[in-house]
């Protein structure tokens, strides 16, 4: 814990509103920042990073759309949300329409959004056979997401059987509670393959899953790339891309404001089925020792809330 100057909202920085954090919860891509994944980046890193999964409340703003006092789900500028306070750009934010007293569980909003964005880039999945590789808390929403919106067979892929039995309460009708490479290596040794159509990639930081995509989808198939880079440069097997006809998306980024507001009215209407992702609440003073286990994958842990109401 360190003391900063207090960040200063600007009146003439436009459409920006300070935030007291009250919540945040970590994403994958948080982690390489943790362990030493991005070596390119100076260390110590800028104090509140990496953090963007926040919610809190506006203390000022200087955007018509929101006002002291809201609560909100906000991406800090940085991604400087392990602080005290932040600031955030106001169309990186939602007003939180519920009163009630513990907000927490609304962290789950930014990455639902992410998910919902990237499954509205597929188009229409119905009756789709769709793989996942990695089932951490994103591979589980989208298995989530997937069987809302009517995907035929949904098949998750994911190293560690605790994650594997989480997505099966998701929505997935099938698991493997292996790498991705053996599930490629059984597929091709087995005479029962399952077409795939879409396999979605959500474990990023590492280059050979986007492979094992390619290799496991039918011709004409579909891979979503979501999981995030860690390297510029990736040595894509071109030829089997190629001989199946298939197609590439990538999908980061959505129009926060347009999906972050779609994002909390599913989750308000199926906040119960969602919230038991989250299996692990800390404190401030424990940051340390939740970015390790989610580094770690330890504790059967999916998605941890970290509560700064106590510094």
């Amino acid at each position: 814990m360190v003391q900063v100057p207090k960040p200063i909202l600007d009146n003439d920085a436009r459409d920006r509103i300070l935030v007291r954090t009250s919540w945040v919860s970590m994403c994958g891509s948080d982690i390489p920042f943790f362990n030493g994944g991005k070596p390119s980046l100076p260390y110590p890193l800028h104090w509140g990073e990496h953090i963007h999964e926040c919610v809190g409340m506006v203390l000022s703003s200087t955007s018509q759309n929101f006002q002291a006092g809201d609560w909100v789900v906000a991406i800090p500028e940085a991604n400087r949300g392990l602080a005290e306070l932040f600031i955030a750009q106001a169309n990186k934010a939602v007003r939180i329409v519920e009163n009630g007293e513990d907000k927490s569980d609304f962290c789950l909003i930014q990455p639902l959004s992410t998910v919902m964005n990237a499954v509205d880039r597929l188009g229409d999945i119905a009756g789709s056979t769709v793989a996942v590789i990695g089932l951490g808390s994103i591979g589980i929403l989208f298995c989530w997401l997937l069987r809302k919106q009517g995907a035929g067979q949904i098949i998750g892929i994911d190293p560690l059987a605790s994650r594997c039995d989480v997505a099966d309460n998701f929505g997935a009708d099938q698991t493997f509670p292996i790498k991705s490479d053996e599930y490629v290596r059984n597929a091709r040794d087995s005479t029962r393959i399952i077409p795939i159509g879409v396999c979605i990639e959500s474990v990023g930081h590492q280059m050979q899953t986007i492979n094992d995509c390619f290799a496991i989808i039918q011709k004409h198939g579909t891979v979503l790339a979501f999981g995030v880079p860690d390297q510029p440069v990736y040595p894509i097997e071109y030829e089997t891309f190629f001989r199946k006809n298939a197609r590439l998306i990538a999908a980061v980024t959505p129009v926060w404001k347009e999906y972050l507001e779609k994002a909390q009215d599913l989750f308000l209407e199926h906040r119960d089925e969602l919230t038991p992702l989250i299996t692990h609440r800390l404190t401030v003073q424990d940051a340390e020792k939740a970015f390790k286990m989610y580094a770690d994958h330890s504790d059967g842990i999916c998605k941890a809330i970290i509560d700064f109401s106590h510094w």
